[in-house]
């Protein structure tokens, strides 16, 4: 049976899809429309940036990994059986959103471009009020004083 939009938070869109369209929108604003520079660039601001995209990339590898071994499917319009506190989730109630967004910052610092910096910001808004919040309705209503009190105890972000 299919998990899929079985009383499930009512998000706006499939986050991953945003993040693909920020990277290609970015690569093509600072390529072919107008090129931007947030700083002189260098090679210590390539390797934060680099650092920045592995760190994002290990981190929603790692989420995904948490999902999938507790047989629980990470698409936000699925059906939660049950929440993880463990992991990146002590830090972070959404580390899979916030991978996405530090993926763009991470690619504006590396390439020193401030659309990627931009997308991000723009990204991390519509995340917010696109899927975050309509998965926090969900999962409020889902399991009540539990959610809670792990909302209560950590960050929606970092």
């Amino acid at each position: 049976m299919n998990k899929t939009n079985i009383k499930a938070a009512k998000t706006w869109f499939f986050p991953p899809y945003l993040i693909v369209i920020s990277l290609i929108a970015s690569f093509a604003f600072e390529n072919f429309i107008y090129s931007t520079m947030l700083t002189q660039g260098g090679v210590t601001q390539f390797c934060v940036g680099l650092i920045t995209i592995t760190i994002s990339i290990t981190l929603f590898y790692y989420t995904f990994i948490i999902f999938k071994s507790n047989a629980e499917n990470p698409h936000p319009r699925s059906k939660t059986t049950q929440l993880f506190v463990g992991g990146p989730f002590r830090f972070s109630r959404n580390p899979i959103y916030l991978a996405f967004v530090m993926m763009l910052l991470g690619c504006g610092i590396c390439f020193n471009s401030i659309w990627y910096i931009f997308f991000g910001i723009l990204d991390a808004i519509l995340l917010h009020y696109g899927i975050i919040l309509p998965e926090e309705k969900y999962l409020e209503k889902e399991f009540d004083k539990v959610y809670l009190d792990y909302k209560n105890s950590v960050r929606r972000w970092i």
